[in-house]
């Protein structure tokens, strides 16, 4: 399996402090069969992107020795998970900060309160970059979780979403569950990821976390998320086909 979008290198972010927290991590990985890792460090600021960039081929480059020598069968690949509010008219360069250098580009937003006429703006701003957008777990936006109807407008522009594993095995609120639930069911979301930032609390247990997945998300689903789409991220070329449909928000009565 492919894992995404994950804060895997150390002393860059919100991760591990130490690369003896991040090899652990990649220690869980290969045991809960994860084979290939996208590093994604937060990128806060695109005036920091070449501080960032540095500093991220460093700690890259480091953990692949580091897990090399250990003899830890785990592919890693750079990434970041940039943060996009109003910097992102002003911002250069930011196709630098790609997943693997390719079209996709892992994007988050404030998580409470963004007008939807702002963040339509946002996404069509990193479309004329030349980047397709990856919205990270949207399952946890506020907005989102009120209005569905936002994600299906998002979906209709081809914006791509990336689900964590915890909100589909029921490890956040009801309202993360549903939506993550409905955009998988619903072959809506393109990727489902662990977002983990230590090998304890926000873990990257993969295998574990599926297990605990609603029963009737298909294999096929499950094949596509986590082996398909990740791999043409890789290889930089369009995502595969898949139909899609439309999600609806249950009524809050319907959850009791």
């Amino acid at each position: 399996m492919t894992d995404i979008h994950s804060h895997i290198l150390y002393d860059i972010d919100d991760g591990p402090d130490d690369i003896g927290e991040s090899v652990k991590m990649c220690e869980t990985a290969a045991e809960y069969g994860i084979d290939k890792i996208f590093a994604t460090p937060h990128l806060s600021s695109p005036d920091r992107l070449d501080i960032f960039l540095k500093k991220r081929s460093n700690r890259l480059k480091l953990l692949r020795d580091e897990i090399a020598l250990r003899g830890i069968e785990l592919q890693l690949f750079p990434g970041a998970e940039v943060f996009v509010n109003d910097d992102i008219f002003f911002a250069k360069g930011l196709e630098r900060a790609t997943l693997n250098n390719s079209r996709y580009l892992l994007v988050e937003f404030d998580f409470n309160s963004l007008g939807t006429n702002r963040l339509i703006s946002y996404i069509e701003e990193i479309f004329n970059m030349g980047c397709v957008p990856v919205v990270a777990h949207p399952e946890r936006y506020k907005y989102l979780q009120s209005d569905y109807g936002i994600v299906n407008y998002l979906a209709d522009m081809d914006v791509l979403f990336q689900i964590n594993a915890a909100s589909l095995a029921s490890l956040g609120s009801r309202e993360e569950f549903e939506l993550a639930y409905q955009m998988v069911l619903n072959n809506v979301a393109s990727f489902i990821a662990t977002d983990a930032h230590s090998h304890r609390g926000r873990s990257n247990d993969l295998l574990r976390l599926v297990r605990y997945f609603p029963p009737d998300i298909r294999r096929e689903s499950l094949d596509y998320m986590l082996y398909e789409s990740p791999q043409a991220v890789i290889d930089n070329r369009p995502m595969p086909r898949i139909v899609r449909r439309r999600i609806v928000r249950k009524n809050r009565k319907g959850w009791t």
